[in-house]
């Protein structure tokens, strides 16, 4: 059974789906699934640290918008600035890319309309990533952090491309 704190986001159609794929192994796959991809008229994808899992069951319009409306609290209105910027964050630092037609006002996103695919991207603790940059990151003699910028590929661990500007 699907049981992390995404499952509220999601309506019971596509929970279904999910929880038929996290039946077997259940913990071994969720500590490993990094997005939950809906596309309208086409398969959920499931993206793992080294493979995708593609589920036999189609997102329909309506199934975008009503998983839209539940990660919304029903108030989407609420969420516009956020929608504008293209994601939403929710709890537990989960992002939501949001894919859709722009409506553009002054070289800015005023809205999306006929939204058409969203993109969870699970956010997760990795302890100790981080241990080999800390030397490029923190002035310990002057208790001090350096300003810093990660930058990589989307997909790409972050600590493979570092810059530091002094």
């Amino acid at each position: 059974m699907l049981n992390f704190n995404l499952i509220n986001f999601f309506p019971e159609e596509i929970f279904e789906e999910l929880s038929k794929y996290f039946e077997e192994d259940t913990e071994n796959k969720i500590k490993t699934i990094e997005e939950i991809r809906l596309r309208v008229d086409k398969p959920i994808i499931l993206k793992f640290n080294k493979d995708e899992k593609i589920l036999n069951f189609n997102i329909s319009q309506e199934l975008i918008l009503k998983t839209l409306q539940y990660i919304c609290d029903n108030s989407i209105y609420s969420f516009q600035n956020q929608i504008c910027d293209g994601f939403i964050t929710i709890k537990g630092g989960h992002r939501i890319g949001i894919t859709g037609n722009c409506v553009i006002e002054n070289n800015k996103v005023i809205n999306i309309n006929y939204i058409s695919s969203l993109n969870f991207r699970i956010a997760k603790e990795i302890k100790g990533c981080s241990n080999k940059l800390l030397k490029y990151v923190l002035d310990l003699e002057k208790n001090n952090i350096y300003t810093t910028l990660i930058v990589s590929p989307p997909g790409v661990r972050k600590n493979h491309y570092f810059k530091r500007f002094n």
